[in-house]
């Protein structure tokens, strides 16, 4: 099963209070069971507001809070899913394996955290949402060089260019 990876600077929604009180239960019957307690003072600085964040700094399985929760750390078990912009180029997919480029045109009215299926100019084909949705997987072609400016790229084997490519992200 896919499973998103959530990282700094993503924009995401914030489940309502009443969703996490029905799968994670409360504590001491006043906060919501997460991982990191969800508590009233989060939500109130929610009301009002369209859920959206940006995720933050991210340390340890958690990411600091911004804009209206910048003073509390967010779990991913809070997260509802990732916000879009109407227009904006998301990857969707049913199996979580095969993404097809897309165009954001709205959220399923069933089930609103799923993008609905639309063409690539945005006009609806049908109303059944996609399973999975994420922003754009952006590709990154690097080069590797010694300090007499030589190309040592293929020389370098896959594990340390994937913990090198880890580090730049």
């Amino acid at each position: 099963m896919y499973k998103h990876e959530y990282k700094t600077g993503d924009r995401v929604v914030i489940k309502p209070w009443k969703l996490m009180e029905g799968q994670y239960g409360l504590y001491a019957r006043r906060y919501i069971n997460t991982a990191l307690v969800f508590i009233p003072d989060a939500e109130a600085c929610l009301k009002g507001t369209d859920r959206v964040i940006e995720l933050g700094e991210a340390t340890q399985g958690r990411f600091k809070g911004t804009g209206r929760l910048k003073e509390y750390e967010i779990s991913t078990d809070m997260i509802l899913g990732y916000a879009f912009e109407y227009g904006e180029e998301i990857e969707v997919s049913d199996d979580g394996e095969k993404w097809q480029p897309k165009i954001f045109s709205g959220y399923d009215s069933f089930n609103t955290n799923l993008p609905i299926r639309a063409n690539t100019v945005g006009h609806i084909a049908d109303t059944v949402g996609w399973k999975y949705a994420r922003p754009v997987q952006k590709k990154i072609a690097v080069r590797i060089f010694d300090e007499n400016n030589e190309d040592i790229t293929e020389s370098i084997s896959k594990e340390t260019k994937k913990k090198l490519l880890q580090e730049l992200n």
